[in-house]
């Protein structure tokens, strides 16, 4: 994986000639990731009508994140018929005026399976603590045990990190895979 065609502009969508490399945007991207927990996931209904809904995450260093859902939610459906979703990472607890920091994400989505979810679930376990005696727990009638685990590919990203980059600055970048990845 790596970051290409990396650009910053500003809130008016003005590009500035400010470059950075992707070794700095990369480490900002892993360090809003790790500083958060939850995410807001948009998706599209059949209609082209936009659907968000929160969960928890989980991130590998190739940039995939991984939610649980289970597999009827409204999202999930969505997902299964268009494959395209988007992600905003944040910290509700920032100050209006301070530095702010947050992540957009664009990409794919589908339900894991067979290796990558074994890596989803092994990812889950090490984020969240609790998450395997939570799994084990749930009893066969209890909708939580259907959850399933979804796969987000990150195909290209919008960074506010104000500390980092900048007031009211932007770094964009697209999200380049190798041959498997």
């Amino acid at each position: 994986m790596e970051l290409a065609n990396i650009r910053s502009y500003n809130v008016a969508g003005t590009e500035i000639t400010k470059e950075f490399g992707a070794a700095q945007v990369r480490s900002v991207v892993l360090h809003i990731l790790e500083a958060n927990i939850l995410c807001s996931v948009a998706t599209v209904t059949p209609e082209g009508h936009a659907h968000v809904n929160t969960a928890y995450f989980c991130y590998s260093d190739e940039l995939e994140l991984f939610f649980l859902s289970h597999p009827t939610a409204v999202h999930c459906h969505n997902v299964s018929r268009n494959r395209s979703m988007a992600m905003a990472i944040f910290s509700s607890a920032q100050q209006w005026a301070g530095p702010d920091t947050g992540i957009q994400l664009f990409g794919t989505c589908s339900r894991t399976v067979g290796s990558d979810a074994a890596k989803a679930e092994e990812l889950y376990g090490k984020r969240f603590s609790a998450y395997a005696n939570w799994k084990a727990s749930r009893k066969q009638e209890d909708i939580a045990a259907d959850y399933q685990v979804y796969g987000f590919v990150v195909r290209r990203l919008k960074i506010l990190d104000e500390a980092s980059f900048g007031e009211a600055l932007f770094v964009s970048a697209d999200v380049k895979r190798h041959a498997g990845g």
